[in-house]
């Protein structure tokens, strides 16, 4: 069983993702930290409330994140590729004003001394409040199992600029600091993320199976999301389930994912290059050995993926 602290700024693949979590009979989900990235961190922690309340699962603890990045400057929201309260269509029926001013970091670090050399770190959205969890106790950050992140691109282009990936982009000081700070950390990067696509077609199939409150709310918001890629990408074939990859990582699944260990740096000085993951992957390089070096994953099996995904979130869990 793998305990896992899931950190997301809850848009459409966070939910999708957090769902998985729920549904898969490997993962005990002890916590989940909500910030701003997608959308802000207000209705962020609001949207995971509404899903755990779907699942029947408010027994496991939201704990609020960062409402900015590091620098200080106002985030940059994504309404149109999530919709204006991060869910796509759907509007839950929550006051996100009750989330404006909890702050309880003391249980993310009380949930990972109870289970000490145990915890799983999966972080799906800017790095920033797992960067804040590093800087107010490395102590007790030391004892965490492994660091998963979705973040960064190699040898290919963002997706937020030319060179720069969303959550790299969003505070390239905390992914930085992360990149090179953070014990055990493997690094689930867009050039795999963009091939973990679900088709309508598979959605159709997921949706057919549904039996649950949360189940339901699949087909809807992956609808939203894969128009909002017709915009972005015309003609892909269906949605990128980045932070779901990332997630899934965590889990070990036998030929899912093809790695390699390079040290890693984010650039954050505010040039051209702003948020660009940098390695080495010249042909001379080589797999790296220390504190610093990070495993990056480079390929994603695409059948394991969708195999995988549709037996989970088809279980009847």
């Amino acid at each position: 069983m793998k305990k896992i602290i899931l950190f997301a700024d809850t848009g459409i693949d966070d939910a999708i993702a957090l769902t998985y979590a729920l549904k898969h009979p490997e993962v005990n989900l002890l916590g989940v930290v909500s910030g701003y990235g997608n959308i802000d961190r207000e209705k962020a922690i609001r949207n995971v409330e509404y899903l755990l309340e779907l699942a029947g699962r408010t027994d496991i603890p939201v704990i609020a994140g960062a409402a900015r990045p590091l620098n200080g400057e106002d985030p940059v929201y994504f309404p149109e590729i999530h919709g204006s309260e991060g869910l796509g269509p759907i509007d839950p029926p929550i006051a996100e004003e009750r989330f404006a001013n909890r702050t309880n970091f003391s249980k993310l670090f009380q949930l990972i001394k109870e289970h000490r050399k145990e915890v799983i770190l999966v972080n799906v959205g800017r790095c920033t409040s797992l960067a804040i969890a590093h800087y107010l106790s490395p102590e007790v950050m030391q004892d965490v199992k492994a660091t998963f992140v979705m973040g960064g691109a190699f040898n290919e282009p963002g997706n937020a600029t030319e060179v720069a990936e969303a959550n790299f982009y969003g505070d390239p000081i905390a992914a930085n600091y992360i990149c090179q700070s953070a014990a055990n950390l493997t690094i689930i990067p867009l050039n795999v993320t963009r091939d973990a696509i679900l088709t309508p077609r598979q959605v159709n199939l997921i949706d057919a199976r549904s039996d649950s409150a949360l189940e339901e709310i699949i087909k809807p918001i992956l609808d939203f999301y894969f128009e909002a890629y017709q915009q972005l990408e015309p003609g892909i074939p269906g949605t990128p389930m980045h932070d779901l990859a990332a997630l899934m990582a965590a889990l070990d699944i036998s030929g899912l994912f093809e790695y390699k260990k390079r040290e890693v740096i984010v650039e954050h000085q505010g040039t051209a290059a702003y948020g660009e993951s940098i390695a080495d992957f010249r042909p001379a390089s080589s797999n790296c050995f220390g504190p610093q070096c990070s495993r990056i994953a480079l390929n994603l099996n695409k059948d394991i993926f969708v195999a995988n995904v549709i037996e989970i979130l088809t279980n009847h869990r």
